[in-house]
C-alpha cells in the first residue's frame, strides 16, 4: 500500500468513541520519568510550513550517555528543529491542523529522512519531574539527563551516562515564593525509615553505567529489539498495528486494557526510543493518526524552549501530550500533567555515528 492510499483510508474511517482507562494512560508518564536506564532505551514559519505540507498531503489523498558535548551535532544525527536541504520550510498560512493532520504530516516528513548506519546509535535526552516542596508553598522541578550509546554489534558494550541537573522553581510564580522563603538550595523529603531524599539546586557529576553483550537496541512492549528485529518491523500502519497487538496483549496478560490507549503508548515509545527505519517511523505516525481520543493544541513551546506542534489526550485526572518538530517530524518531547504536576522527557539528539563514546575517567 502506498502513502497516499494509507492516508486516504485513515481519513475515511471515523474514529470509534474513546474509552480511556486511567491506569493505562498514566503508566506512560511514569515510564518516561522514572524507568531505570538499562531497561529502556520555533517560529510561525514552522507552523506555516507544516500546515502547507498537511494541506498538500491531505488534498492529494482526497483527489487520489557517554557525555555528548552540548551543541555538538553527531554525524548523521537528527537535531530536532533543524531545517535540512531536502526538507525546507514553506511560508504559507492555512487553517490550524487537526491532530490527525499533524501525525500524517509528521509521517510524510520522517519518511523522507535518509536511512543511516553507524557503530553506535546515540540518544541524548532530558527528563523532568515536578513536586511540591516539603511545606507545600511552591512547586519544584528536578531535571536529569541521560545519554545512551548503544553499540550496533553484539558483544560491544552499551553506555548509559546519567546526570542530575539540579532542582529549580517550576514557574515564575514559584520562583517568587521560593525567594520569599529565603531562596533555599536544598530540600529534604522524609520517606520510609532511613530513606530520606534530599534535592539540591546544584547539579551532580555524570555517572556512567556499562551494559555488555545483549545486542538489543531498545525495548518495545517488553520485547528486546535487535537490528534484525527492527528490520522486521512493518512499514504500513495496518501491518504495524497487527504486529503490535499481540505484543501488547502478552505484556498485560489477563489484565483488561484499552487496546487503542496501549497502541498509542507503544507507538510513541517506538518513535521516541528506537532507531527504526524511516518507513516504520512513518507507519507509526500513521497508526497514531488512526487512533481516537487526540486533540491538536497547535504550536507550543517544549520543556527545552523549542517550538513544535502538540497533540494531547485527556486522562481521568489530567492530560498528556506529544510535541512534534514542525520541520523534521521528529518528536521533541512527551509531557504528562496529572493533578497539576508535570513530568516530561525531551529528546535533544538521536542518530547513528561511527564515533566512539567519550568515556568518563575510571570507566574505560
Amino acid at each position: 500500500m502506498d502513502d497516499l492510499t494509507a492516508i486516504k483510508e485513515l481519513l475515511a474511517v471515523p474514529p470509534p468513541a474513546p474509552d480511556v482507562i486511567e491506569d493505562g494512560r498514566t503508566r506512560m508518564a511514569a515510564a518516561y520519568a522514572g524507568s531505570p536506564a538499562p531497561r529502556r532505551l520555533g517560529t510561525h514559519r514552522r507552523t506555516a510550513r507544516w500546515t502547507a505540507l498537511a494541506a498538500a498531503v491531505l488534498g492529494t489523498a482526497a483527489a487520489v550517555t557517554a557525555v555528548v558535548t552540548p551543541g555538538a551535532v553527531l554525524p548523521g544525527a537528527v537535531t530536532p528543529g533543524a531545517v535540512t536541504p531536502g526538507n525546507p520550510a514553506v511560508s504559507r498560512s492555512a487553517d490550524p491542523l487537526s491532530a490527525r493532520q499533524i501525525f500524517l504530516a509528521a509521517a510524510t516528513s520522517v519518511s523522507k529522512a535518509p536511512a543511516a548506519e553507524g557503530a553506535y546509535w546515540v540518544r541524548s535526552g532530558v527528563a523532568g519531574k515536578q513536586r511540591l516542596e516539603p511545606s507545600g508553598r511552591y512547586t519544584l522541578e528536578a531535571r536529569s539527563s541521560t545519554d545512551i550509546w548503544i553499540a550496533r554489534d553484539r558483544g560491544k558494550p552499551t553506555w548509559y551516562i546519567t546526570r542530575n541537573l539540579g532542582v529549580k522553581p517550576a514557574t515564575p510564580q514559584d520562583e517568587q515564593a521560593w525567594r520569599a522563603a529565603g531562596s533555599p538550595s536544598s530540600w529534604t523529603y522524609s520517606g520510609l525509615p532511613g530513606r530520606a531524599v534530599t534535592l539540591r539546586t546544584k547539579p551532580d557529576e555524570p555517572v556512567a553505567a556499562r551494559q555488555d553483550g545483549e545486542g538489543s537496541l531498545g525495548i518495545l512492549a517488553n520485547k528486546p529489539m535487535t537490528r534484525a528485529e527492527l528490520a522486521k518491523l512493518p512499514t504500513t500502519p495496518e501491518g504495524l498495528r497487527e504486529y503490535l497487538e499481540p505484543l501488547v496483549a502478552e505484556q498485560h496478560g489477563t489484565e483488561p486494557v484499552n487496546a487503542d490507549a496501549e497502541l498509542y503508548e507503544t507507538g510513541v515509545r517506538l518513535l521516541m526510543n528506537l532507531p527504526a527505519s524511516p518507513e516504520t517511523r512513518a507507519a507509526a505516525y500513521r497508526m497514531l493518526a488512526s487512533l481516537p481520543g487526540t486533540t491538536a493544541e497547535g504550536q507550543v513551546t517544549d520543556p527545552l524552549g523549542r517550538t513544535g506542534q502538540a497533540v494531547s489526550r485527556r486522562l481521568a485526572n489530567g492530560t498528556d501530550r506529544i510535541i512534534v518538530d514542525a520541520e523534521t517530524g521528529e518528536p521533541l518531547a512527551f509531557e504528562s500533567t496529572i493533578k497539576g504536576i508535570r513530568t516530561f522527557e525531551a529528546i535533544k539528539k538521536t542518530g547513528w555515528t561511527n564515533g566512539q563514546p567519550p568515556l568518563l575517567p575510571g570507566n574505560q
